[in-house]
């Protein structure tokens, strides 16, 4: 039902930095120099893919796997602010939850795409005033924003409406009350108190 627990596919030069335990120059050197590839976004942003990063980890003897697959910025796009809220705490208690934000209408989760840099959205269908299958679809089809993760939520739902948003690109639909224990199946996650 669900695909297996979900791997980043490309890091930020801070992040990378950070991992390697080098200054963003070297960074910057490694790649002229073809030691590390990087890949450039539309907006002129240098991208690092998380295969090459492990790559080069191994290579200087790092272990860095774990924190690789697991480390992700969410965002949670849901009118119900008191729903949006409870889920922003739960969420956030989960080791490889890095940061956790929320957008109450289209112009914020807009925003937040282009500035936060979520890697997993979690898309309410039901927002007013936005069109949630559009939104899906205009993610996964940018190039920027095609590897984020959309995982959809809605109540009431349709069966056509959960099929077409996983046609578009979302991996699964819940109902509404959100299954907790499944949406930390279908993210990968564990308490932090484990």
């Amino acid at each position: 039902m669900y695909r297996k627990p979900w791997k980043r596919h490309y890091l930020s030069p801070g992040e990378t930095a950070e991992i390697l335990k080098v200054t963003p120059a070297s960074l910057r050197g490694w790649t002229r120099k073809g030691i590390l590839r990087a890949e450039t976004t539309r907006g002129g942003h240098r991208r690092f893919p998380v295969s090459e990063v492990i790559r080069l980890a191994r290579i200087k003897g790092l272990d860095v796997e774990s924190s690789l697959l697991m480390s992700f910025r969410l965002l949670i796009i849901d009118s119900d602010i008191e729903s949006c809220m409870a889920l922003q705490k739960s969420l956030s208690s989960f080791a490889g939850v890095s940061k956790v934000r929320v957008a109450h209408d289209g112009f914020t989760a807009g925003c937040l795409v282009t500035q936060f840099h979520p890697d997993v959205i979690l898309l309410d269908l039901n927002v007013p005033g936005i069109d949630s299958a559009q939104i899906c679809s205009f993610i996964k089809r940018d190039h920027q924003t095609k590897f984020i993760r959309v995982i959809a939520m809605c109540r009431n739902c349709s069966k056509k409406l959960q099929k077409q948003i996983v046609n578009l690109g979302a991996e699964v639909c819940f109902s509404k009350p959100l299954p907790l224990n499944s949406l930390k199946q279908a993210l990968g996650l564990e308490d932090l108190d484990d």
